[in-house]
Order: structure tokens, then sequence, then C-alpha cells
């Protein structure tokens, strides 16, 4: 059975707007989502990890603004699952996880395992056969493995190359089409 590793930020919930609307209205800027271009872009507004996690944090307890990063997000999930095992794998911290599983309630996704870890840098080293994944720093981890990695494309993940194991998908519909066809050997 098909293995499969679903990230919830940015693949899932479209939080970078949410943050985007909390930091905006406090900063006074008019920062938009097509200049979030490094994954680490919070070091070029001079701000800390620990407080974009803050804003981070403060868009999930506010969690009905978040909106899916697709129409009928649901639905694809669920046809993802008629491939196989599909896990939420997360490194969310874990004072958000009520309003993160709420909000997944809210949607209608359902998922056979919501799975928590403590970086997402370790992703590849855990027993999924495909990631599908907004991050950059998961590429390497997974060609090394021989996983795949249906990379959910973001303007922060653009510097990533494909590969025999780095897909770039534009969306869950791209995932399935890729999984229905893809032989693991």
């Amino acid at each position: 059975m098909l293995r499969i590793a679903l990230d919830l930020d940015g693949v899932l919930a479209d939080t970078m707007r949410a943050w985007l609307k909390i930091w905006n209205r406090r900063s006074g800027e008019k920062l938009e989502y097509k200049d979030l271009v490094e994954w680490d872009f919070w070091k070029r507004l001079g701000i800390s990890e620990s407080a974009f996690m803050e804003i981070m944090n403060e868009a999930w307890r506010m969690w009905k603004i978040i909106p899916p990063t697709e129409s009928d997000i649901s639905e694809k999930v669920s046809k993802l699952r008629e491939l196989g095992k599909v896990d939420i794998v997360t490194a969310r911290p874990r004072e958000t996880e009520k309003y993160v599983l709420e909000w997944l309630e809210h949607h209608g996704i359902l998922y056979d395992e919501y799975v928590w870890i403590r970086s997402s840098r370790v992703k590849p080293k855990l027993d999924y056969d495909v990631f599908i994944d907004d991050s950059p720093l998961l590429a390497d981890g997974c060609i090394l493995r021989r996983k795949l990695l249906l990379l959910y494309d973001q303007p922060w993940n653009k510097n990533v190359n494909e590969d025999r194991y780095v897909k770039r998908i534009k969306g869950l519909d791209e995932a399935l089409e890729i999984l229905s066809g893809w032989d693991r050997s």
C-alpha cells in the first residue's frame, strides 16, 4: 500500500495569506504573497524565526480565516486516500494542534493519521513512499532516500529543480495524476 505524507501549511492550508494579513497590519508594510521567494523570507524582514512563528501561531488561533490552498480540497484528499494511506505530517507547534484539527474537520479533510514531528527536516527519514510538501528542504533528503517528493509549487520553492524523485505540482489534481500512474521501481 502506498504511504503518503501530506503536509499542512502551504499544501492544504494557505496559512501564509493569514500570516501576511497579520504582518502587514502590524508593520504597516505591504508585503505580498509573491514576495515570499525564500523559505526563510522572514530573515529579510529583520525578524527572528521565533517572531515569525509567533505570527504563524496567531494565525492558527484564528483558524477560521485560513483558507484552503485550493477548492474542493476534501474531495482531492479523499481521492488520494483511494491510492493509499494518507497521513497529515507536520512540524506545526503542538500548541496549535487543536486549531489545526478543527480546521481539518471544518473543511471535511479526512486522513488516516495526524503525525506530529519536531522538525520538517526529518520528513524524508520517515516511513513514507511519497511526500506532498512545499518545503524546499525536503528535496535532497528525498533524492538521497529515493522517495518521491511532489513539491507543491509556491514562491518560496522556485529554486528547487525537478529530478526523478522531485516533481513540481500546481495542485493536488496533479498529485493524483502522477500517483495514479507511478511505478515505484
